[in-house]
């Protein structure tokens, strides 16, 4: 008798994925009925793609008891040699918070190939300064990665309705060098407001400047 499929945490099993030998990024459709439509992920180019979708199979299908068809899975590789921004991107290791009162303090864990580094913001509690506070502690733990004489400062965060997605929105002013850019990110609300906004601003940054 086939094993009842777990319910999935899309966080978990994103990170998970992730752990596959020579992947990069994941991203996971859901549909309305909690199971994965899709899967995106982006990957060096190392191994054939078969291998990897065939990797990502049995990891759904040991940990989750799922049987996916692997058209499912779609796969974009990078050629040898070519990265993104000259560098992979940083990757949510771990997001936290403390409550004092009315006071928040937002802790945001960011990993690059490297090294780890952690970023924190303290303030109060309301719901819109809430999300800005992930936003800004993910720019402090981004600082950690940068190079002496470039600097990003967080202007706005902002929700939104598209297409019938929750959507958040980050604004991160980059100057470098003398010159000024301002860098959109956006990531759609999945189950974790706090974690979306993270991804945003990560999404603004990471397509920019190079760790």
């Amino acid at each position: 008798m086939a094993e009842t499929p777990k319910e999935i945490d899309l966080q978990e099993c994103e990170n998970l994925i992730k752990q596959i030998r020579d992947i990069i990024s994941v991203n996971i459709v859901m549909g309305e009925n909690k199971k994965i439509e899709e899967i995106h992920v982006l990957a060096e180019e190392n191994r054939n793609a078969k291998q990897l979708v065939r990797d990502i199979e049995t990891l759904l299908r040991v940990e989750y008891g799922i049987e996916l068809d692997h058209k499912k899975i779609s796969i974009v590789q990078l050629q040898k040699g070519q990265g993104i921004s000259g560098n992979r991107r940083l990757k949510i290791a771990a997001i936290s918070y403390s409550l004092q009162g009315n006071q928040l303090e937002a802790v945001v864990e960011l990993a690059s190939v490297k090294k780890t580094c952690q970023g924190r913001s303290f303030g109060i509690n309301s719901r819109r300064n809430n999300l800005r506070l992930f936003a800004e502690a993910t720019i402090e733990a981004v600082k950690e990665f940068l190079d002496d004489g470039t600097t990003l400062t967080l202007e706005d965060v902002a929700q939104f309705s598209l297409g019938g997605q929750k959507i958040v929105t980050t604004a991160v002013t980059l100057l470098k060098e003398g010159i000024e850019e301002c860098l959109i990110g956006s990531a759609v609300i999945r189950q974790d407001e706090r974690e979306a906004v993270v991804r945003a601003t990560l999404g603004a940054i990471n397509r920019r400047v190079p760790f």
